[in-house]
């Protein structure tokens, strides 16, 4: 079976965010089940040209001009993953400006390769595995280009290839003017466009709602949450039009990248059988470099973006106040939001209890998550989340709020401490217990550690339910 994963951005290439984990992780534990895979990306300006090898052109007509695309290709790193690279002036960067467009031009550039120049990739896939809203156009440029050369009009699906689209974040849609049909050169009526107080927009996630043969998410908590209407009343009526649900399949962690016993980030290395020997030394070196005091108490982390909407940093500001009378450390590492920013910055200055690094250092992010007793993962929503189930493999207790992937990766009391309110007083309750049996019940605490080190959150189990799903759809 071949499977082409068409994505924004992939780790070891180009990273903004967790998608890219996701997007390495994925087809390399697709490829050990024995699964040819592929993977189709924008060449950005940033990913060094040593080692690719251009294969072609393609001459794509848009917004009324012909655009020459160059294709690359290249071996993902520590790989044997083929990665096609599309080389254009608007994939220079990943950009704020025509965002939109940009990547609804890369996603027609993708769709004319496969349809017309399958060659270049090494002949036709299976399936055609799409990512978030950056390249939702994908199933329904495939279907309708097909359509308007040789096929009757009325499916919605491509007959040419089977189409898989996982939302990893309803947040983001990819909204724009409905005039885009008209600049990838397509007919208005392919389109659902709805009104705005701009005028008719149309959303790129929800057309691949439309066109996509498969809907998935990376969590069956978030799927849940979307067939529920919880992330927007619209999805769970574009799913019954359809006739069918979202699948939620769990993200998993690349167990090789994230492993205690070989982390050169930390000062000393571990497993199960020396975890309790050696995370207070990484601890007190933590503290160390971070500049807080050397006190037996239990220390908290965070480690994500600061903004306002997702990832629960105003939970935490609020907390901080309520917990002025308990004895606890907090490590906040992070960038974002420069009203967060901030306040962050104000709290560390007169809390020295507090230590707050506005930045985003791999290393010390490493170092958080083994030398922390506690990682506080208090997001408003989370599709599935990573950094919980990373420091469950290095021995740290997560602290998370029952949505999405939280809810499905962490057992309240026995892998971790789950709170359901979205409020400071939720997160500050969940705080207090992690405090208390840190203290009181020291023994219990040791026995969580050990549960979830032996917790497996490994690709290699969740890519097994990506490949019965490719089975299901070309059967």
């Amino acid at each position: 079976m071949r499977v082409l994963f068409v994505t924004s951005e992939v780790a070891g290439l180009y990273k903004r965010g967790g998608l890219a984990d996701v997007s390495y992780s994925l087809p390399v534990a697709l490829s050990k089940k024995g699964i040819r895979v592929a993977i189709a990306m924008p060449f950005y300006e940033k990913i060094p040209s040593k080692g690719t090898t251009c294969v072609g052109q393609l001459a794509i007509d848009y917004d009324r001009r012909r655009e020459l695309v160059f294709v690359f290709r290249m071996i993902l790193p520590h790989s044997h993953i083929p990665v096609y690279l599309f080389r254009h002036p608007l994939f220079d960067s990943y950009g704020a400006k025509d965002i939109v467009e940009r990547f609804a031009f890369f996603s027609k550039a993708v769709a004319q390769l496969y349809l017309y120049s399958a060659e270049m990739l090494g002949g036709p896939y299976d399936i055609v595995h799409c990512n978030d809203w950056h390249t939702a156009l994908v199933p329904l440029l495939l279907g309708e280009q097909g359509k308007l050369g040789y096929r009757e009009r009325g499916t919605i699906q491509s007959k040419l290839v089977k189409t898989v689209l996982t939302i990893h974040n309803l947040l983001y849609t990819g909204e724009t003017g409905a005039s885009l049909g008209l600049k990838l050169g397509l007919p208005k009526t392919v389109f659902h466009p709805f009104m705005t107080p701009l005028g008719r927009a149309v959303r790129l996630l929800e057309e691949g709602f439309v066109y996509a043969d498969v809907i998935s998410t990376v969590s069956p908590t978030y799927a849940t949450e979307l067939m529920r209407g919880v992330h927007g009343a619209h999805v769970p009526d574009l799913m019954k039009k359809r006739g069918d649900t979202i699948i939620g399949i769990l993200n998993g962690i690349d167990a090789d990248l994230w492993d205690p016993k070989t982390d050169a980030a930390l000062p000393e290395v571990y497993d199960k059988q020396s975890v309790h020997e050696k995370k207070p030394l990484i601890k007190l070196s933590l503290k160390k470099s971070v500049r807080l005091k050397d006190l037996n108490v239990p220390l908290f982390g965070f480690v994500g973006r600061l903004e306002a909407r997702q990832k629960g940093v105003d939970l935490i500001l609020h907390t901080v106040e309520k917990l002025q009378d308990t004895d606890y450390q907090l490590v906040i590492l992070g960038t974002g939001n420069k009203k967060l920013v901030g306040s962050l910055e104000l709290i560390a200055v007169n809390h020295p209890n507090i230590a707050f690094i506005h930045t985003f250092d791999e290393r010390l992010a490493r170092r958080i998550y083994a030398g922390a007793d506690a990682l506080l993962v208090p997001s408003k929503f989370e599709p599935c989340g990573l950094t919980q189930m990373i420091a469950m493999r290095y021995g740290t207790v997560p602290v998370v709020r029952k949505t999405g992937g939280l809810a499905d990766s962490v057992i309240d009391g026995k892998t971790g401490f789950v709170f359901d309110a979205y409020t400071s007083s939720a997160l500050t309750s969940a705080m207090r217990r992690v405090i208390d049996i840190y203290r009181k019940k020291p023994k219990v605490f040791v026995e969580m550690i050990d549960r979830i080190m032996r917790t497996d959150f490994s690709w290699s189990v969740q890519a097994d339910q990506y490949v019965a799903l490719y089975r299901k759809l070309i059967l």
